[in-house]
């Protein structure tokens, strides 16, 4: 069974070897496939992203751990999903947004059984002790329905959507991942053939979207539809980020061409 991994536990310490050990011991033969373990801590939005571009990539039945926590050891929820004929396990933070909103049929449920879980459950640890057993569970032929209770899909936590400015119908929304190239990859949805009209302002700059990265001159900044359907902002042979002093939050507008 491939089991798909994604934290923002780094590779530095000796945390993503604990979660891939403890999700081995309920699954010996599972095959472990890293997405990314260099998700900005606590990055919630980031880690919804990269899930969501790599996920349904995998064949029918992957399990997907994910662990991105801030609010590990407070009330957030525990869950187990089977979305779209794949299963995620994860904190109900917004993490799972993105893979929810690839469609698919949803079924919920609380993690709940302790007996599933490692017989000792340290409050700062819950990718290890909670979630990777789950998963193993899961991988190991358990099934989704022996987690916990079932759970209603429309309460899981969703992450904000982009809000509509009524002063000029201009879509607000904010920069969720910034890639290691630098590119600024936001919540703002465009097909790729709806470029002539739009502009994307951002960070003090306002920018046409364009094709691809090479429709501008090196060093230029420019605004794209990515290959997951987001608007991006990037600079072509360098890093956005840095040029425009952006981050993850940063206030990205999306208008009309000739409304301001």
């Amino acid at each position: 069974m491939n089991v798909t991994l994604l934290s923002d536990f780094g590779t530095r310490d000796g945390y993503v070897g604990a979660l891939k050990g403890s999700l081995l011991r309920r699954a010996p033969g599972a095959r472990l496939i890293d997405v990314s373990h260099d998700i900005a801590p606590g990055a919630i939005a980031s880690g919804a992203f990269v899930l969501a571009q790599a996920a349904p990539h995998f064949p029918s039945g992957t399990v997907h751990l994910a662990v991105v926590d801030p609010g590990v050891g407070s009330e957030r929820r525990a869950i187990a999903c089977e979305i779209g004929g794949h299963h995620y396990v994860a904190p109900d933070n917004g993490l799972l947004t993105l893979v929810l909103d690839l469609g698919g049929t949803v079924r919920a449920h609380l993690i709940s059984r302790s007996e599933l879980w490692n017989s000792e459950v340290s409050p700062v640890f819950h990718g290890r002790d909670i979630f990777a057993p789950v998963a193993g569970h899961l991988a190991g032929g358990g099934r989704l329905e022996e987690v916990g209770p079932s759970i209603d899909p429309s309460t899981l936590v969703r992450l904000p959507e982009p809000e509509v400015r009524s002063l000029d119908a201009a879509l607000v929304g904010e920069v969720v991942h910034v890639d290691r190239f630098g590119n600024l990859i936001t919540n703002l949805r465009r097909q790729a053939d709806e470029r002539a009209d739009m502009l994307v302002e951002a960070a003090g700059s306002t920018l046409q979207l364009r094709r691809a990265y090479a429709d501008v001159p090196q060093g230029e900044l420019l605004a794209l539809v990515g290959s997951s359907g987001r608007v991006e902002i990037a600079c072509n042979g360098a890093s956005a980020a840095k040029v425009l002093g952006a981050d993850v939050g940063s206030v990205v507008v999306l208008r009309t061409l000739g409304r301001s």
